[in-house]
């Protein structure tokens, strides 16, 4: 084996955690070199399309597909009755009566857009063709579509749940009745958070092939979590998990919308079944991106709390109902992630909220970046600032009397061991002169504001086990792979993992090679949700590169007659611990590895499953994470009283972290979050009538462009986490939580009017100062 002295890895690579390395998929990125679904391509590949229901809600009387299945150039078409009729959902472990959307439905559409059957043809004009041939007869039946009117009696029933109500969830803890009579002040407040769209640049899309000689199937697709997607594909097909690979694809933005398997994954591969093995590639209009998808839970959410002169908080009581649409997708997770997430941020012992997860004949709410966070941010963080000005005291005064703290354990069992949220809230309020601009602006319609969070680093909620695997091997020629089954969304993880399996192993950065997502290849991993993949992902990775490592030094100590524990591996060199000094480079080390004395091959092998406990889903009790993230943010804003414009003219955001593995990945992802709060804030309303989509594009449906985002200020702050990878935590969704309050609290401090009602619009601004003046009057 021909290896140099000096090693070929460039030394600013070395010691990789902590530095802002390059992506490593960077420069496929923007050479276009990168392979995203769209781009698979096979002889003799057919287009697939679905046929969806045109009523909202309707029972199915008829299918006939004869026409359609005559026309030249049409190789396949699959209704329900080609299928096993096995239900599939998201929380079928903790909740398996939410199991209740089958691939293609038999017997009744419950939305606009659910699915019926699946053609594949030669051409995409053939397959629209075929489409418009499958005759089938209804029998239309009244849908509902408000909230409020889906849990009365006498309601149309789209499933078999009692008044509509798929999931209730009562949070109660203490005794909030009786300490709420005994509060010097007492505030209730509703609000309204709109439905919002993932709005993916890419749409969905899937390549599905049947061996026909193994009887197996591979699926291409952009999933975040092609594991999940194996075992429901698996379940629905009636075949063993061996026999189904998911290969994930580059993916072109997915923010909890690509989360699970649609049918038209199931169909992909049933099409190809019928069509004698050729593989079919469904690609989703972007009108079916916005109507048939996942979208964010449209909730009324109300809050009532009581509290001391001082501000101390002594209760809280409230409601949450939740627009779940046609089917239950990841309902209850979003239902229980709404309510509980305030444990993280304040300090709280009589607590008493009900949530209500409501079944309507809306297109299907499903997970979306926030999982529940982002609407119960607005809600809760506005209701603390306006209880704050109540009592004439300053909002980050009162949040710094209520918050968590580290090594706590709070009322529902959740243990808190580094936090860093008074640090955050500090550090902000210093970098933006809170003292010197918060009350003091409004003779320029000026304001700033504040809105704190925090959220978990994964959740047991999916499965029994939270576990990621990560496979390092290390090849004679030197070069490194990192197998992980984690699925990189654009977020950078594959990078993240890279650095953190390359600084265990002792090597340069530039030596690791990626392999990521394919279920046949890689370790079992959940996905990417839930900030999940930098902590529990990352410590995999940790563990499979220490393992190599100690594979390295075990030979290396027993050719040099030393011990093992003496030995490390640091920036390319086997070194003494004590005090440094080189033994000799990796290359040699791996040299002797390979050699033909030892001949041993360097495979080394990591597990992590956090030690959390699942949420008890009757008390709202449950350690859900391994370590929890902190974070507050504060926005700057100008208003037009003319026009009701509002202008963000800058945010601070500060966020612990743990510890940055990458820099420059984080403050992208700070960044990514607020640019996607700034749209859930001002433009995203995904509106319907009668259960129709009015606005299934991006002419009607806005959301921020670079051009528009305001100057973004990221404080990191470093806690160290004990539990996470060199300290790390994960923090892909937490910087999205409190922007809307955060604006909204800034608004009300340039102009003097509180808006209740996302998006924030210039005709409600309107509409509240003239509310205003008319009062004064």
């Amino acid at each position: 084996m021909a290896l140099t002295a000096k090693s070929k890895f460039e030394d600013q690579y070395v010691d990789p955690v902590g530095k802002s390395v390059p992506r490593i998929e960077g420069r496929g990125i923007v050479t276009g070199q990168l392979k995203y679904v769209f781009d698979v391509s096979f002889p003799n590949m057919l287009v697939g399309k679905m046929l969806r229901s045109h009523h909202a809600h309707a029972r199915i009387l008829s299918i006939d597909t004869s026409k359609a299945e005559a026309l030249p150039g049409v190789k396949a078409v699959v209704t329900a009755r080609d299928t096993h009729q096995i239900k599939f959902g998201s929380n079928e472990y903790f909740f398996p009566h939410t199991v209740d959307q089958m691939a293609l439905e038999a017997d009744k559409v419950r939305y606009i857009g659910d699915e019926i059957a699946a053609v594949a043809a030669v051409d995409e004009e053939t397959a629209d063709q075929a489409l418009r041939l499958i005759d089938v007869k209804y029998e239309i039946l009244p849908g509902v579509f408000e909230i409020e009117e889906a849990i009365k009696p006498g309601a149309p029933q789209i499933h078999e749940s009692l008044n509509n109500i798929a999931v209730i969830l009562p949070v109660n803890f203490g005794n909030p009745e009786r300490v709420m009579k005994e509060a010097d002040y007492v505030r209730e407040d509703k609000f309204w958070c709109p439905v919002a769209h993932p709005a993916p640049m890419e749409p969905h899309v899937c390549v599905g092939q049947w061996e026909t000689f193994t009887n197996k199937i591979t699926l291409w697709s952009s999933s975040q979590a092609p594991f999940k997607c194996r075992e429901a594909l698996a379940k629905t097909l009636k075949m063993d998990l061996n026999d189904v690979r998911v290969i994930k694809m580059a993916v072109g933005g997915g923010f909890g919308g690509k989360l699970e398997m649609l049918p038209m994954d199931f169909a992909a591969c049933l099409l190809s079944k019928k069509a004698g093995g050729l593989p079919v590639k469904i690609c989703l209009t972007r009108e079916e991106e916005f109507t048939t998808t996942r979208r964010k839970h449209g909730m009324i959410y109300k809050i009532k709390t009581g509290v001391k002169k001082d501000g101390t908080i002594l209760a809280i009581t409230g409601e949450v109902l939740a627009d779940g649409g046609a089917y239950c997708s990841y309902g209850p997770t979003v239902l229980a992630a709404a309510i509980m997430r305030i444990f993280m941020v304040y300090k709280i012992q009589h607590f008493r909220m009900s949530g209500y997860r409501v079944y309507t004949n809306n297109p299907v709410s499903g997970a979306m970046r926030g999982f529940g966070g982002v609407q119960s941010g607005f809600a809760i963080e506005s209701h603390m600032d306006m209880i704050a000005q109540d009592l004439g005291m300053d909002p980050i005064e009162f949040r710094l009397k209520n918050i968590t703290t580290p090594n706590m354990v709070t009322v529902n069992k959740m243990v808190l061991t580094t936090n860093g949220l008074r640090d955050c809230i500090e550090r902000a309020a210093v970098a933006c002169g809170w003292k010197d601009k918060h009350g003091k602006m409004k003779h320029l319609k000026k304001g700033i504001g504040i809105g704190i969070a925090a959220d978990v680093m994964g959740s047991k909620m999916y499965k029994s086990h939270e576990s990621a695997g990560a496979i390092v091997k290390v090849e004679e020629d030197g070069s490194v792979y990192l197998f992980t089954g984690a699925a990189d969304t654009g977020q950078g993880s594959n990078t993240a993992l890279s650095q953190i399996a390359a600084h265990e192993l002792g090597v340069s950065f530039s030596r690791i090679k990626c392999k990521a997502g394919d279920t046949e290849i890689t370790p079992f991993d959940t996905g990417s949700f839930a900030s999940r993949v930098t902590f529990i992902s990352g410590n995999a990775a940790l563990l499979g590169g220490r393992d190599a490592k100690m594979q390295i030094l075990e030979i290396v100590a027993k050719d040099n007659n030393l011990n093992m524990e003496e030995l490390d591996i640091k920036a390319e060199k086997v070194i003494f611990k004590k005090d440094g000094r080189k033994l000799m480079s990796f290359d040699k080390a791996l040299e002797l590895c390979y050699s033909f004395k030892y001949g041993k091959q360097i495979i080394g092998r990591g597990s992590y499953n956090p030690k959390t406990t699942p949420i008890d889903f009757r008390t709202g009790e449950g350690n859900v994470s391994g370590s929890y993230g902190f974070e507050a943010q504060i926005a700057q804003v100008q208003v037009d009283t003319d026009t009701g414009h509002v202008k963000v003219l800058e945010l601070w955001d500060a966020h612990d972290i743990g510890k940055a593995i990458n820099p420059q990945s984080v403050e992208a992802q700070i960044e990514g979050s607020l640019a996607m709060g700034i749209g859930y804030t001002f433009y995203e309303d995904l509106r319907f009538k009668n259960g129709r989509v009015l606005n299934a594009n991006f002419a009607g449906y806005r959301v921020p462009r670079s051009i528009g985002i305001p100057k973004i200020n990221s404080i990191l702050i470093e806690t160290d986490d004990p539990e996470g990878p060199f300290g790390a935590k994960g923090m892909g969704e937490a910087s999205l939580l409190p922007t809307s309050a955060a604006i909204a609290n800034a608004v009300e401090d340039a102009i003097g009017v509180r808006i209740k009602e996302l998006p924030i619009t210039p005709e409600k601004i309107i509409k509240a100062l003239k509310e205003k003046a008319s009062q004064k009057i």
